[in-house]
């Protein structure tokens, strides 16, 4: 027996019950903070999607996501508040659960129970795992799987190891830095028995992972939205390898990957509140030397997802870190109970100083991460897809870039069916042409007025999505064209944009020869100089009243920068007056941001 293993048998005996009672204390209070903490309506990013993708089973984002889908939709079935609240609950339930199974596995590595506790409240507190615990997304599952990956790897429970791995897999690529880890720390410490049974864990990774056929059948159903439309073997494989994203994945210039390390170690030391960190180290070197095979794991694992996490440029990148931050937390625990252990051995009155720095810091953290994490007020999303809504004449047209306008807006129209007269068209999923499929759907008229623009522009994409020699001028013209058909070819419609003219070259040669008039949030495409009147007291705008995330603000600043184009058009044209009411709508409205 090693010294640390017979420092922790002198530990004064704690009664199971009483372990029990605090693992089950700090997973009730983190449900708490959830609930209490939870966004209240349809959020920004993939919220809308992924929330009117579990309700109807459609086929979402790469990489699919069929776990989260899957489950996604038995809980949609609970008769409680609407669709995106049941899903927003059930991401609480998810990364609770993990914070619960996280005990479990400090647990089996003979960690003590108050210490364990305090990591898991630390864990559960962070900002990668807080943030995707209160919206609706996939991230909190990864949690859950993350945890029960290495729980699995620990106990040596190898056809369960096998099995969550492949699951794993199905919900989000970043689990498989957590799989590898867990399977190095497994060959580390149990080379033989893993070889031995490889062919049955082989066996069980394949059936977990066999969830992705769901993607392949419920494609050929023809559901409402079906994301790359993987009907085939063809485009199954490009949705489930993420094909799409692939050109944003290790293309960065060097000097944006330092400044994403640097992010990315703040955020880390952060979650730890920065004190901490001498402890993780601590535990680093005191686990290297009785569990090396699973430290090496832990290690690797913390390694690839930084690494990925770095070389990835997306809004929501935190959730990336969270394969990494179980490892570390692991760490800190046993870097804790060494100095807990280090007490008993000196018999000083230091036994349970752990604890008491370990309290503090979770009692810190909470205080500084609860004014940014509390989304009860976040109606950003929502509002922002209402006045969108609002600005639209009856049976309008839109044509938008804005994802964060666009997916909950669908998420309005297809589930809760606010303005379904309003047809709003993603103009960069244009380039796609499952998306096609999707529109001749919810607006045959439109599809069919275009027909013959839609078809030419698809020759061009067929044989860009191929990889086949493309002509680069063809494929813009046709593409410019089909939505320029969507707006001459229905007169009787009156058409907008979320964009100005000058946004970039696409805007330029779409609405060449029209005029945009800012009307609420929108610019309506006009070929006549009037500005039609509106009201913008009928928009309602909800400040939230935790600290923005720069997500949040640009959203938020959109507002004035349509303000702003309506006034400096009413002065232009005299109208004074009207412009000054404005003006004095959007300081009412915004008092902090003049």
């Amino acid at each position: 027996m090693t010294q640390f293993q017979r420092a922790i048998t002198r530990q004064p005996a704690v009664d199971s019950r009483v372990s029990s009672a605090i693992g089950w204390l700090v997973i009730f209070l983190v449900f708490l903070v959830y609930l209490f903490t939870l966004s209240p309506t349809v959020g920004l990013i993939d919220s809308g999607e992924l929330a009117t993708g579990c309700y109807l089973l459609n086929i979402l984002h790469p990489t699919g996501y069929p776990l989260f889908t899957i489950l996604g939709r038995l809980a949609t079935l609970v008769p409680l508040g609407t669709v995106v609240n049941r899903l927003a609950v059930t991401s609480a339930l998810f990364s609770t659960a993990g914070v619960g199974l996280f005990l479990l596995l400090c647990r089996q590595l003979g960690f003590r129970p108050l210490t364990s506790a305090g990591v898991g409240a630390l864990l559960a507190l962070s900002p990668s795992i807080w943030s995707v615990s209160t919206d609706v997304e996939v991230y909190s599952l990864t949690f859950l799987l993350t945890i029960s990956v290495w729980l699995a790897a620990v106990g040596c429970r190898l056809s369960l190891f096998g099995y969550i791995a492949g699951l794993t897999l199905t919900n989000h690529m970043s689990g498989l830095t957590a799989v590898l880890g867990a399977m190095l720390a497994l060959i580390g410490q149990h080379r033989r028995h893993f070889i031995r049974y490889l062919t049955k864990i082989g066996l069980f990774f394949l059936l977990g992972l066999s969830l992705y056929l769901f993607l392949l059948l419920r494609a050929r159903c023809e559901p409402l939205f079906c994301w790359g439309n993987p009907v085939n073997l063809e485009r199954f494989w490009w949705h489930i390898t993420g094909r799409q994203y692939q050109v944003w994945m290790f293309s960065l210039p060097f000097s944006e990957v330092i400044k994403n390390g640097v992010k990315g170690l703040s955020l880390l030391a952060r979650t730890f509140g920065y004190v901490l960190i001498p402890f993780i180290l601590i535990g680093f070197f005191r686990l290297f030397r009785e569990k090396r095979g699973l430290t090496v794991g832990l290690t690797l694992t913390i390694l690839l997802a930084f690494i990925y996490a770095i070389n990835y440029s997306i809004p929501d990148i935190e959730a990336y870190y969270i394969p990494a931050l179980v490892p570390l937390a692991i760490f800190c625990v046993a870097g804790l109970d060494w100095l807990s252990t280090l007490g008993i051995d000196l018999k000083s009155k230091i036994k349970n100083i752990g604890f008491w720095i370990l309290a503090v810091v979770v009692v810190m953290v909470f205080f500084l991460n609860y004014p940014v994490q509390n989304r009860r007020s976040d109606w950003v999303a929502y509002d922002q897809a209402m006045n969108t809504l609002i600005s639209a004449d009856s049976n309008a047209i839109i044509i938008t870039d804005w994802w964060d306008t666009y997916a909950p807006i669908f998420y309005l129209q297809v589930i809760e069916k606010v303005r379904p007269d309003v047809c709003i068209i993603d103009k960069e999923l244009i380039r796609r042409s499952w998306y096609f499929n999707y529109l001749a759907k919810a607006y045959p008229w439109l599809i069919e007025r275009s027909k013959s623009e839609m078809e030419n522009y698809l020759i061009h994409l067929n044989r860009f999505e191929h990889n086949i020699p493309y002509n680069p001028v063809a494929i813009q013209e046709s593409y410019i064209n089909l939505l320029r058909s969507f707006i001459l070819f229905s007169p009787e419609r009156p058409a907008y944009t979320t964009f100005p003219a000058d946004a970039n070259p696409d805007a330029w040669q779409l609405l060449s020869g029209f005029n945009l008039v800012p009307v609420g949030v929108l610019l309506q495409i006009r070929t006549d100089t009037v500005i039609p009147d509106f009201n913008y007291s009928r928009l309602r705008v909800r400040l939230p009243r935790f600290h923005l995330d720069e997500r949040h603000r640009v959203n938020l600043d959109r507002y004035r920068f349509f303000v702003q184009r309506r006034i400096d058009l009413l002065k232009a044209k005299g109208r004074e007056k009207e412009a000054q009411d404005i003006a004095n709508w959007y300081q009412e409205t915004f008092p902090r941001r003049q």
